[in-house]
């Protein structure tokens, strides 16, 4: 039963903590509710891929259930302004994704956030590699071969043919990849975006379009089972997951010598999160990545586990957008995002 004396005598200590200290103590509690986990993408990318195998584990080591939530849109810049004037509470988080949070922006200075200013790094958890995809049915067997059947398409061969490809939005990863792929070597393609790589990939096993690019994740398991085709990836080094898929740089092309692009996913916060919940969140998510479970289901399906420190992954993120608004400009690209 509460008292007179004893309400009184709460308030009296609530009232000597004052806002600081009322602060310092609900973040003590954290997390005391459900977490919300953002993904600004459809299901089946590689952002909605590694929130949904780290979630149940982070969860259970924060105490909170950690509920993941697509929240679709403007090439996942919606989520992302969301998560940016979100209380800085430790309740709303996002999970980044190189494509929205670095090439869009770099692609759009007015796209509605400051991918560095507006949000306190908590980490990044996978690098993948982009990877061409086409359906079997695609005549070339790599990238190698597009690239031919591109060009003789452009020189009036094949009945002036032209390829079409997705992926999971303007200025995303994969758009700026080939934007880049068809600077330096010559090929043509038309960018179809989707609301992300999951839709892209759809429409790839339905034959409405015959490439897409997208991070590993979204179609390995597809390369694996044989419904889809691999045409290169554009790391440095084969994925271990694909170990048939050549790179770029095999290719014979001098022009995609030490081709090395990677997509990146990382959990985010609101600016302004208190530093005692960002550490508390840092520790979680090492623990979580340290799991056999966890870190067994993303390198098989593709990625590569590389828990970061908040530090790391805030300089790789301004470093990040310092190089892709370079090839924008000398690319010359003129992108409607």
């Amino acid at each position: 039963m509460i008292t007179r004396r004893s309400f009184g005598a709460s308030l009296a200590a609530a009232s000597a903590l004052g806002p600081v200290g009322l602060a310092r103590a609900q973040d003590s509690n954290y997390p005391s509710r459900p977490i919300r986990l953002l993904v600004g993408l459809a299901p089946g990318g590689i952002a909605d891929i590694t929130a949904r195998f780290i979630a149940p584990r982070l969860g259970e080591i924060l105490g909170q259930q950690v509920v993941v939530e697509n929240r679709t849109g403007a090439g996942g810049a919606i989520a992302t302004r969301a998560v940016a004037a979100s209380a800085a509470d430790g309740y709303t988080l996002l999970m980044a994704f190189d494509g929205t949070h670095v090439t869009l922006p770099a692609a759009n200075p007015r796209i509605g956030f400051d991918p560095v200013a507006d949000f306190a790094m908590i980490g990044k958890v996978v690098d993948a590699p982009v990877l061409i995809t086409s359906h079997p049915s695609f005549p070339a067997r790599d990238f190698g071969e597009f690239i031919s059947l591109s060009r003789r398409s452009l020189g009036g061969g094949m009945g002036s043919r032209v390829f079409d490809y997705g992926t999971s939005g303007v200025a995303s990863t994969g758009h700026l990849t080939m934007e880049l792929l068809k600077q330096r070597v010559g090929v043509y393609a038309v960018h179809i975006p989707y609301r992300g790589g999951g839709d892209a990939r759809a429409q790839v096993l339905g034959r409405q379009i015959p490439l897409m690019l997208a991070a590993v994740p979204t179609t390995s398991g597809d390369i694996r089972a044989g419904i889809l085709k691999g045409l290169a990836v554009t790391s440095a080094r084969r994925s271990p997951v694909l170990p048939g898929v050549p790179t770029l740089a095999e290719l014979g092309y001098k022009e995609l010598t030490g081709m090395d692009i990677n997509s990146w996913v990382g959990l985010m916060a609101p600016a302004r999160t208190p530093a005692s919940i960002v550490a508390r969140l840092d520790a979680a998510l090492r623990e979580t990545l340290a799991t056999d479970e966890v870190h067994a289901r993303l390198l098989n399906a593709g990625s590569t586990p590389v828990k970061s420190s908040p530090e790391i992954f805030r300089t790789q993120v301004a470093g990040d957008l310092a190089r892709w608004k370079k090839v924008i400009h000398d690319a010359n690209l003129r992108l409607e995002t």
